[in-house]
């Protein structure tokens, strides 16, 4: 054992240097023989970090090894709810994902496929078997201002529900020249139910003499069923 004075070698047992005569201290330091791994707080810092954080602070000079229990409990428990939220993260994630298909797949089940609703039928069958869409008499009238016009059409619902029919009549000229196009709807018309519309009321002016003699048929038929 040293002097913590003068630095000289002294017996053990001595309690006081030979050589500057300064006290000696032979009791053990109380702190430092009860310094040692700490299970408790190793606990503490595991479930509650930011304490383990503040315990590490505390004791890291006085207890050194209680305070690195502390702060190893608080790295472990720190590193584990990171784990433990990621989890939590990816779950919530492929849960809302598997509700949305759910509720998807629901929607899908209860909207009429595209095929129930618009039939991919040709025009040429549509009105063979399902209506009859006939053309009357183009009209032109003179206000003083401008021509206005109009062609007068007829649509019969042949078939045996309610339907409900989007007809689009192309204007063409003697040869075979589209002039211009115009789309009427006829709304939910019962079995054998007709209806009278019109088509071409907006015409471009300079374009009059080419439907006064132009000849109308139906381009395209969407139907749609109820």
């Amino acid at each position: 054992m040293y002097c913590k004075n003068c630095g000289r070698i002294v017996d053990d047992t001595s309690s006081y240097c030979n050589n500057c005569g300064a006290r000696i201290d032979n009791k053990p330091n109380a702190d430092v023989s009860e310094d040692n791994s700490n299970l408790g707080f190793a606990i503490l810092g595991f479930f509650i970090p930011i304490v383990g954080l503040i315990l590490f602070l505390i004791y890291e000079e006085k207890k050194p090894k209680r305070a690195k229990s502390a702060v190893k409990g608080a790295l472990i428990g720190f590193i584990t709810e990171i784990v433990l939220a990621i989890i939590l993260v990816i779950l919530s994630v492929v849960f809302a994902a598997s509700l949305f298909n759910n509720i998807s797949n629901d929607i899908e089940s209860n909207i009429p496929a595209i095929g129930d609703v618009f039939r991919e039928e040709t025009t040429d069958k549509i009105l063979e078997k399902d209506v009859d869409v006939s053309f009357g008499e183009f009209k032109v009238t003179n206000n003083g201002y401008y021509s206005e016009t109009s062609l007068d059409i007829t649509v019969k619902n042949k078939a045996e529900e309610q339907c409900t029919y989007y007809i689009t009549i192309e204007a063409v000229d003697a040869n075979g020249a589209r002039i211009d196009t115009d789309m009427i709807y006829a709304d939910r018309l019962g079995a054998g139910q007709e209806i009278y519309l019109k088509a071409f009321e907006y015409v471009d002016q300079e374009k009059l003499n080419q439907f006064k003699n132009a000849t109308f048929k139906v381009l395209e038929i969407n139907k749609y069923d109820y």
